[in-house]
């Protein structure tokens, strides 16, 4: 019942020569489940013992600030906030007839970016692999930080845009 887009991820990294030291699908060996829970644990409020917030984003409980108000598309500014030789989990939601799933995946910032450019998603999340941070768009091209320095480096880029822009 899913979408093809995990088939346009895929077509987007063999046309565009992404190795995959730079991104990859994370496989049934990578024990995505885990990372999963260990991400809500971190980062969300869970008022329920197994019951899953959709949007990551409602149930955030660490330091978070967000951006909607910058010229560009909010992931041309993920490379000002991710060091370009980490690797990190890269989440992307797809919603179909009101279900939803999370298709997970690793890599460096940049690739992420050319996947994000080339693919469309629902809600997206950067994250950590050592869980200090995350960075999430919504679906309302909101770009939101949370987690250990990541909103700082988040109201950093803000104050920047503002000064540049007089405002």
């Amino acid at each position: 019942n899913w979408t093809d887009l995990r088939a346009e991820i895929s077509k987007t990294i063999a046309n565009k020569g992404i190795p995959e030291t730079d991104f990859r699908p994370l496989s049934i060996h990578d024990n995505w489940k885990q990372i999963e829970e260990k991400i809500y644990h971190t980062f969300c409020t869970l008022p329920h013992p197994t019951q899953r917030p959709l949007w990551l984003w409602t149930d955030f409980k660490l330091d978070t600030f967000s951006v909607s108000n910058l010229d560009d598309r909010p992931e041309l500014y993920l490379d000002k906030l991710v060091d370009k030789t980490e690797t990190v989990w890269y989440v992307v939601n797809e919603t179909i007839n009101e279900g939803d799933k999370f298709w997970f995946y690793e890599g460096k910032i940049k690739s992420i970016q050319t996947i994000i450019d080339e693919t469309w998603f629902d809600e997206l999340y950067i994250i950590s692999k050592k869980y200090e941070w995350l960075i999430c768009i919504n679906h309302h091209d909101i770009l939101i930080a949370t987690g250990n320095n990541m909103p700082d480096k988040l109201r950093k880029i803000e104050l920047e845009y503002e000064e540049k822009n007089g405002r």
